[in-house]
């Protein structure tokens, strides 16, 4: 997100958001400082900018109907607003810094050249971690059956000039996939 939708985006937060809270009047949670109420804030205008009118709008409304505090007349906390948000309208995830690391790795380059780079993300999505040697085996041997098929599908297409549906529909999911990994290097 650029800096001026950023701002925008907070701006909205603030109006939609933050304002109408504050005129319910839900004061700071109680074991809060005024100074980490403000940076809690703060923190919710701008990872909530990404969020749509509309889905702010429901997010106050589930803030109204949960403050917090025994008398239920305090902010809720940050956590519990952004795992809300979260459920309304999730954000677009991006790779993660893993992600980008392990395809600008000599690792990732080597999986989008032989063609498990799409193998190779799906792993990465679900364990978080660096791959060792024996997991990028097992990815490599994961991937032998959708990059035979590919090259098949390929192979045929050039020959016959056209394949079915669902053949057509495996090879632009595929090429998709590897063009997602080619675009984290590019990144």
């Amino acid at each position: 997100m650029d800096v001026s939708k950023q701002q925008e985006g907070e701006k909205r937060v603030q109006e939609l958001l933050i304002a109408p809270l504050d005129l319910m009047g839900l004061t700071k949670p109680g074991t809060m400082r005024k100074e980490q109420f403000e940076l809690m804030r703060r923190e919710l205008r701008q990872k909530l900018a990404y969020m749509s009118p509309q889905g702010l709008m429901s997010l106050c409304e589930w803030c109204q109907q949960h403050p917090g505090g025994k008398e239920r007349d305090r902010f809720p906390i940050a956590l519990h607003v952004l795992d809300q948000a979260r459920r309304i309208e999730p954000p677009e995830a991006g790779p993660s810094p893993l992600m980008l690391k392990v395809f600008a790795h000599e690792i990732g380059q080597k999986a989008i050249s032989e063609g498990w780079a799409p193998e190779l993300h799906v792993w990465l999505k679900g364990n978080r971690q660096w791959p060792g040697a024996w997991t990028l085996s097992k990815i490599r041997e994961s991937a032998d059956e959708g990059m035979r098929r590919l090259r098949d599908i390929e192979s045929r297409l050039a020959r016959v000039g056209e394949v079915s549906r669902e053949e057509e529909q495996f090879r632009q999911k595929r090429r998709a996939a590897m063009r997602a990994c080619e675009d984290m290097v590019a990144s």
